[in-house]
């Protein structure tokens, strides 16, 4: 039987790429722009990842949130309120939390076109 894909990979969105870590040949996907996941479920894609870190930051950031909001005696509830607005939060930044913090563990974008996404939408700098 015939590899439909070609050249042995799976056809990706053209936002997906690939990370892969030289030292231990594992590869990551990964997504550039705004993680609709991390809009609707918060942790859970960290989670999913197993991104401790991540998960450990996000914790942090809104155990801050909920103070501050509970301070402003609002008369919506301190925790949705902080909800909603983490979340929003998360969603537009985990993607790049998450590549990130797999270029600081060694990983390097598997293919070209990883390598200009991540360049082009400024998730890595050029050194």
């Amino acid at each position: 039987m015939q590899n439909p894909f070609g050249k042995g990979m799976i056809p990706l969105p053209p936002n997906f790429i690939t990370m892969k870590n030289p030292k231990t040949g594992k590869v990551r996907l990964g997504k550039v722009g705004f993680s609709i996941s991390a809009f609707i479920f918060h942790y859970l894609p960290a989670i999913l990842r197993s991104d401790s870190y991540n998960v450990l930051c996000m914790l942090g950031v809104d155990a801050i949130v909920y103070m501050a909001v509970s301070m402003l005696q609002q008369p919506v509830d301190p925790l949705t309120l902080t909800y909603i607005l983490t979340s929003i939060l998360w969603g537009c930044i985990y993607n790049l939390m998450y590549v990130r913090h797999l270029h600081k563990l060694g990983y390097v974008p598997g293919d070209k076109h990883s390598s200009q996404v991540l360049y082009k939408h400024k998730y890595l700098k050029r050194k």
